[in-house]
């Protein structure tokens, strides 16, 4: 194998399609009953039930920063957001991903200099709240800061959106084929 090139990581995917750790456990032979009742696997199981109170407000999981650096493969991230913060950024795409968190895609043939120019506009445009202004501002010295870190390579990617159409949209668009 030439030098620089590594071969794609060979294996089973993360069991919940994120970062995990292996945990050991000693729970009562109900709780382990309960937990099979609502899932043949104790993991998942222990997961859904979090998941459930997370969504009803019962569990106030970590704080997580409005943007950072997501782990999605070896050595590879993305920039994620809270989107619930941040609005738009002009030339950049705020692609969901899951509960209020999203990764941002940049226009083709835009990079990293772009990214931080969007960030400025946007936080210097004077319809912009408070709070997103403020998470604009803490976004613009973060991106410096990982444009610093000698260990941080940036590369642009094209990635590929594909949306459902539904409604009245799809159709007219069976109508034009």
């Amino acid at each position: 194998m030439k030098a620089g090139l590594r071969r794609a990581k060979r294996g089973r995917p993360p069991k919940f399609g994120r970062p995990s750790q292996v945990v050991v456990l000693t729970l009562p032979t109900e709780v382990v009953r309960g937990l099979h009742a609502l899932h043949p696997d104790l993991a998942w199981a222990i997961v859904t039930l979090f998941e459930k109170d997370l969504k009803s407000d019962k569990v106030t999981p970590h704080p997580q920063p409005d943007a950072d650096l997501v782990t999605i493969a070896e050595r590879r991230s993305l920039i994620v957001v809270n989107r619930q913060v941040f609005k738009s950024l002009p030339g950049i795409n705020i692609i969901p991903l899951n509960g209020n968190r999203a990764f941002l895609a940049l226009e083709p043939g835009r990079g990293m200099s772009d990214l931080e120019l969007a960030v400025i506009d946007r936080r210097d445009d004077p319809s912009v709240e408070p709070r997103e202004r403020k998470a604009l501002a803490a976004l613009r010295a973060q991106l410096r800061k990982w444009r610093h870190d000698r260990d941080l390579r940036f590369h642009a990617r094209a990635i590929i959106v594909v949306e459902r159409v539904t409604g009245r949209r799809a159709r007219q668009a069976r109508s034009y084929n």
